[in-house]
């Protein structure tokens, strides 16, 4: 018999970014195996088959209060095994059944400039009184579980890594594959190319003020930024007026996932000089698209690239100006590292991470 999972949804009908995608790439393959999948969508959506709205949580304040009561309700109607929370906030007081939830980094507590309020009050005051009322928690490397550990103070045999994944749709692409998707988007060659929301954790003024310096050397060079606007990302547009950078820049905003794959392969280099990741998706599905990779030395993304990436210290413009340029005149270094990412971005799969889900669903449902 299938074990019945309800899981919750939040932000789908909006542009996804990390945590969406982890969303949508688990809802597409669990109903395939030995799971059958309840959608609890907290959001604008209607409710369809296998979906179940929740219509007091379509803002993230309304999942942690009425939409408690919600969750327990739904729990209930459709008689479900387990209530998996893939949001990251733990509205599961009132589930009544197993309860698993997702949480895929604690970024408040290590740099809590860069967040928002509403996730400084969920870390800092809501987050450590629930956490330990789950039956496990999921995650997406290492090093958010040795932060979990540290910050919530769970239990290490409580934490379940259970990694991203490229999808498949990232995969080398051919110049006449990839050019209309470019002139869609107003991309010009060359390019380097950034991917991540814009807002302050991802080092993007850093980044800038290093792409200033590589100008000094390569004064053609251009800079493609691609990602919606986040938090506290003011700044950032200010570092490109005080940098005069306007005229080798381009900010595209969001694009839709179906046209990355053709962004990424059109670039020379993939720049990632985050702070602070829980995983870091951009760098792998850069990787399976045989873009090299420059990226920080630091959190979880060494976990995530191996040896496949070109590694930095994000606070130091001076090694991200001089790692984007050995890339750009390095040919020999560029191939190895396209042929050294290809076979990094193999190593993690959605089925994989599908597989030990659905152990730890069963290792729980029999306790």
């Amino acid at each position: 018999m299938n074990i019945q999972v309800g899981f919750i949804s939040y932000g789908l009908d909006r542009s996804p970014g990390g945590i969406g995608r982890y969303m949508k790439e688990m809802l597409a393959i669990l109903p395939h195996k030995e799971v059958e999948v309840t959608t609890l969508h907290a959001g604008r959506t209607q409710s369809h088959n296998g979906t179940v709205s929740l219509p007091g949580a379509k803002l993230l304040p309304g999942l942690l209060t009425i939409g408690q009561i919600e969750i327990g309700l739904v729990v209930k109607q459709q008689n479900l095994d387990i209530i998996h929370d893939s949001t990251g906030c733990i509205p599961l007081m009132f589930a009544g059944t197993k309860r698993v939830a997702t949480i895929y980094d604690v970024i408040p507590y290590i740099y809590p400039e860069t967040s928002s309020k509403l996730d400084w009050l969920i870390y800092r005051f809501w987050l450590p009184k629930v956490v330990h009322h789950i039956d496990a928690v999921f995650t997406i490397s290492q090093q958010s579980k040795q932060d979990i550990m540290k910050y919530l103070k769970v239990k290490p045999e409580k934490i379940f890594n259970m990694s991203c994944a490229a999808n498949s749709t990232y995969q080398p692409m051919t110049r006449i594959q990839i050019n209309p998707i470019l002139r869609k988007h107003g991309i010009n060659f060359p390019y380097i190319l950034y991917v991540g929301s814009i807002e302050a954790r991802k080092n993007l003024k850093r980044l800038l003020e290093s792409f200033a310096l590589l100008l000094k050397q390569l004064p053609q060079a251009q800079l493609v930024i691609v990602g919606a606007k986040k938090w506290k990302f003011t700044p950032i547009f200010e570092t490109v007026q005080r940098l005069n950078l306007e005229s080798h820049l381009h900010f595209t905003g969001y694009i839709p996932d179906e046209d990355l794959p053709a962004i990424y392969n059109g670039a020379d280099v993939f720049v990632f000089p985050s702070l602070y990741e829980g995983f870091g998706l951009p760098v792998l599905e850069a990787m399976a698209c045989g873009t090299p990779v420059i990226t920080s030395n630091i959190s979880s993304l060494p976990e995530v690239a191996g040896k496949a990436a070109l590694y930095v210290f994000p606070k130091n413009i001076q090694e991200i100006t001089d790692a984007m340029y050995r890339l750009l005149t390095d040919s020999a270094l560029a191939d190895d590292l396209r042929t050294r990412g290809l076979t990094q971005a193999k190593k993690f799969s959605w089925e994989k991470t599908a597989q030990e889900t659905i152990a730890v669903y069963k290792q729980i449902c029999s306790l």
